[in-house]
Order: structure tokens, then C-alpha cells, then sequence
């Protein structure tokens, strides 16, 4: 029990230190691929301490007290990776982009008279979207002002596609 555990935590060591390099922040795939190898490397330290605990002061209950707590972490980080995988087949709103500041940006521009049908959401982990239409004034200079809105949003608030469509104001005259 005790080699194979030992032999067991180095290898899991070695892999999640090359799967830690990776985006194991905004990639779901990665950060699964870490705490899976995470939960092995505790199950790992998980037998070793259980069996000296056991060999030194013949506590058997060390093992499945052991594997309880590794379990525990599993079905928690389990729980976490599956609730965001649903967040992103259901194409909800990333969590790190709030809306009401997408649009409150978009009508401080002075060339924007309105905001409509604003959207944002995940295509994958790492890969917001968004689209929205947007009402101008006449006299503006669209290609100008969408470049300036694209780049602003993709640095300010982290949206990787963005579509935008303007439309010109209409004003409504009165037929007589």
C-alpha cells in the first residue's frame, strides 16, 4: 500500500505541476484535467498518512476517514466544474461580466442615443460574446465610433466576439 502511494504522489506531483503552467484559470477543460490529478494526488497523500497511521498506531479507521475527506473535495470541485459546464451549454452570462455596465459605457457615449438587445454570453470558458444594437445619430462617423466601442469593450470588459449593429436615428414626423 505504502509504494504504491508514494510512487502514486510523484507521479501525480509531476503532472500537476506541468497541468499548473496551463490556464487552469479560464480554460474548464484544464482546470478539470488539474483537479483531477489534484484529487489523485490526494487520495495519494490521503493512503500514505493512513498507513503509517495505521502501521505506527494501528488505527484503521485512518483509511476510510482518509478517503471520506478525498471524496469530500472531489464531489465539491465536481459539483463546481459541472455547474459552470451547464452555464456554458445554456449560453448564460459569464460570471466576470456585468451587463448594467456594458450598456451604462455604451450611453455615455455622446454618439449613442439608445441601447437594445444587448447580449452577452459563453461560447466556452475563456470565450465571451456579445452583440447589440445601437441607435446614432446621423451625422456620425459609424466605422469610427464601432472600432472605438470594439476596442474598448474587448479591453475594458473582456468580450472576445463582439457584434454590433447600428441603425440611425428616425425621427418620427407627424403626417398630416
Amino acid at each position: 500500500m505504502m509504494t504504491i502511494s508514494v510512487l502514486g504522489l510523484l507521479v501525480n506531483i509531476l503532472v500537476a505541476y506541468i497541468l499548473a503552467k496551463g490556464d487552469t484559470s479560464g480554460n474548464l477543460n484544464m482546470r478539470s484535467a488539474f483537479l483531477h490529478v489534484l484529487s489523485d494526488l490526494l487520495g495519494s497523500v490521503g493512503a500514505i498518512a493512513a498507513a503509517l497511521l495505521i502501521i505506527f498506531f494501528g488505527w484503521d479507521i485512518a483509511d476510510p476517514v482518509a478517503s471520506v475527506l478525498v471524496s469530500i473535495f472531489v464531489l465539491i470541485s465536481g459539483i463546481r466544474v459541472f455547474r459552470e459546464s451547464i452555464q456554458i451549454l445554456m449560453e448564460g452570462k459569464p460570471a466576470n461580466v456585468e451587463i448594467e455596465e456594458i450598456r451604462n459605457y455604451l450611453l455615455e457615449q455622446p454618439e449613442i442615443e439608445s441601447v437594445h438587445d444587448l447580449h452577452v454570453w459563453s461560447i466556452s470558458s475563456d470565450f465571451p460574446s456579445l452583440t447589440v444594437h445601437l441607435q446614432v445619430a446621423e451625422d456620425v462617423d459609424r466605422d469610427v465610433l464601432l472600432e472605438r466601442i470594439r476596442s474598448n469593450i474587448e479591453n475594458q470588459f473582456h468580450v472576445s466576439h463582439i457584434t454590433i449593429q447600428m441603425e440611425r436615428s428616425i425621427t418620427h414626423e407627424h403626417c398630416n
